[in-house]
């Protein structure tokens, strides 16, 4: 009887089990026996479940990775032209965590493939539609965020977050490929000499502009010699004047000066002139006359002034006839 009592006793150890939920998951309890599914999220741990001995239906831990992840999709789509292609665009996106009950319950945990994958496929083609094969090479980013505005929309009471879109390769048809390199490298060749033509153009304008600037500022310097010259000459002007009112001045000063040193000279002279006429006798001028004769009659001249009638004969014996006006002189 041993061992049917061991049997029983490795079922009933056997039907006590647990589950862990890994970082980066949640998880939602799914007991049948208590409810159904549970709408408290459990965090990352360890869970011990009730046993299942006996029961047909044991609870469960159904988990969502909660961490953001990237689904890659190979896409072949028509371009605005209607030229076909084949395209790897990827998806990163992650479930709300607040909503894993309604996600659960209403999807599953095959969200993905239930409700993201088809609707970014379908996301991408229109949006492909809508665009040239060109805009494909120049654009990718603007593509890319109309693809995931565009995801996100229709994606929204999915309970799905949708982070980004990138895409990651083009392939064309070889006949379509040949004819973008053709073209890009027409456009190439084509910007090439755009350039150059806007290099030359922006060499001459600068070297007009360049030579208009000299042209300007030797003009500029003229005009400020030219000015500087009729400063200067302006100003030699009034040194010029300065310098003949200073001459003139001075002259006029001295011709003053001059006239009045021989006014007072002339006064001076007739004030000496008027005092020694004040200071002579009738006496000194007889004297001075006296001295003058003598002078004229050389020497033993005797001159006698006076009339000559009334001298006595006696003192001029040698003269002819007594009572002359005038005495010859004699020896």
């Amino acid at each position: 009887m041993r061992p049917w009592w061991l049997l029983l006793v490795g079922l009933a150890s056997s039907g006590c089990a647990g589950t862990v939920v890994e970082p980066g998951h949640r998880g939602l309890l799914f007991d049948p026996k208590a409810g159904g599914l549970h709408h408290d999220i459990l965090a990352p741990g360890y869970y011990r479940l009730d046993s299942c001995f006996l029961r047909w239906v044991c609870p469960r831990i159904d988990q969502f990775d909660v961490s953001y992840s990237t689904h890659k999709e190979e896409i072949q789509a028509a371009s605005k032209e209607g030229l076909g292609m084949n395209l790897n665009v990827a998806v990163i996106y992650r479930p709300i965590v607040a909503e894993l009950y309604e996600l659960d319950t209403e999807i599953g945990p095959n969200y993905y493939e239930e409700v993201v994958g088809p609707e970014f496929r379908s996301a991408a083609r229109g949006v492909f539609a809508r665009h040239s094969y060109m805009d494909l090479q120049r654009q990718n980013e603007k593509i890319e965020d109309e693809i995931e505005a565009d995801l996100r929309r229709r994606a929204r009471g999915k309970h799905v977050e949708v982070a980004s879109v990138t895409i990651e390769a083009i392939r064309y048809a070889p006949e379509i490929a040949t004819a973008i390199q053709l073209k890009l490298i027409g456009e190439q060749e084509a910007a090439r000499q755009k350039a150059m033509l806007e290099a030359d153009a922006l060499r001459k304008k600068v070297e007009i502009e360049t030579q208009a600037e000299q042209t300007r500022l030797r003009a500029e310097a003229a005009v400020r010699q030219k000015k500087d010259e009729r400063i200067i000459a302006e100003e030699q002007a009034v040194i010029d004047k300065v310098k003949a009112e200073a001459e003139s001045a001075l002259r006029i000063t001295k011709a003053k000066a001059e006239a009045e040193e021989t006014k007072v000279l002339a006064k001076a002279d007739a004030e000496r002139r008027k005092s020694e006429a004040s200071t002579l006798t009738p006496l000194m001028v007889q004297m001075h006359a006296y001295e003058a004769l003598s002078k004229l009659g050389g020497a033993g001249t005797t001159i006698m002034l006076g009339d000559f009638s009334r001298v006595p004969a006696f003192l001029f014996p040698n003269f002819g006839y007594a009572g002359a006006s005038v005495a010859p002189g004699g020896k």
